[in-house]
């Protein structure tokens, strides 16, 4: 049970690509994390034809909802893996992440900002938790003033050469369905949360609902799940995940209002 009266908010676990920001920009889908990077001018024609190859064949497969969990694990491997040794046949610098971030459509979620400037005052810690690319993600942070002391990513980073080229990525692979404490490994956030009482979730696919997963329990969750498309399909299964679903909204309103009372 949430507890409402003389309640606070003493830890928020956030998805990145389409939680934070917006599923919808100008009426055209936003850029992701990894779309920054297959849209740029700045990487190689081969290698946007091969990752929206790799986007077609293994999307459905993430968002199916007849498929369980355990049957798109392999795929999803596969999927991360096939684009990360896309990536490092390109040549990214560390130079190249700030042009192409600075150059995208990527976009926080209205009202993001002002939640997150209440939550660094409070001293609330944040968790984004992405399986995209750590480094360009902690760039849009960055270029929107969120990436405050109070926030901590987990990510898949780069790894790069003594000339600053990308030439793998550190540590185990994260991807959608791992998103749990077992990714985090010495991150010290889930510690920060023992005297406290309530989390604040949010996800837009049915594997943010494990983010919470190794956070020290008893703990009040509420779980906030952003249905961006395939509403009428993946409907059921949001309703049984998440507390509540916000149906293309492109709005942080109801997660800031709650910050907002708690604060």
């Amino acid at each position: 049970m949430w507890r409402g009266r003389g309640a606070t908010v003493p830890g928020v676990i956030a998805d990145f690509d389409m939680t934070l920001t917006k599923y919808k920009v100008d009426g055209r889908k936003g850029e992701t994390s990894f779309g920054i990077m297959d849209n740029s001018d700045l990487m190689p024609a081969f290698y946007r034809d091969e990752a929206n190859k790799l986007f077609r064949t293994f999307y459905p497969i993430e968002i199916d909802p007849t498929m369980s969990e355990e049957e798109k694990i392999p795929h999803m491997i596969k999927w991360y893996e096939s684009i990360h040794a896309l990536i490092s046949k390109c040549r990214v610098s560390k130079d190249s992440i700030k042009h192409m971030v600075a150059s995208s459509s990527t976009r926080l979620r209205d009202g993001t900002e002002g939640m997150m400037q209440v939550l660094n005052e409070k001293g609330v810690p944040v968790l984004v938790f992405s399986a995209g690319m750590g480094d360009i993600l902690e760039h849009v942070l960055m270029r929107f003033g969120v990436y405050t002391p109070n926030v901590k990513v987990v990510s898949n980073y780069f790894k790069y050469n003594e000339e600053g080229y990308m030439v793998g990525f550190q540590g185990d692979l994260i991807h959608m369905f791992n998103k749990n404490e077992n990714a985090i490994h010495s991150s010290d956030y889930f510690s920060q949360l023992t005297s406290r009482s309530n989390i604040i979730l949010m996800g837009d696919s049915l594997g943010d609902i494990n983010m919470a997963v190794g956070v020290p329990q008893p703990h009040n969750i509420l779980r906030i799940g952003f249905l961006n498309d395939k509403v009428e399909e993946r409907m059921e299964s949001f309703m049984q995940g998440y507390d509540i679903i916000l149906i293309n909204d492109q709005t942080m309103d109801v997660a800031s209002t709650i910050v907002n009372m708690l604060a």
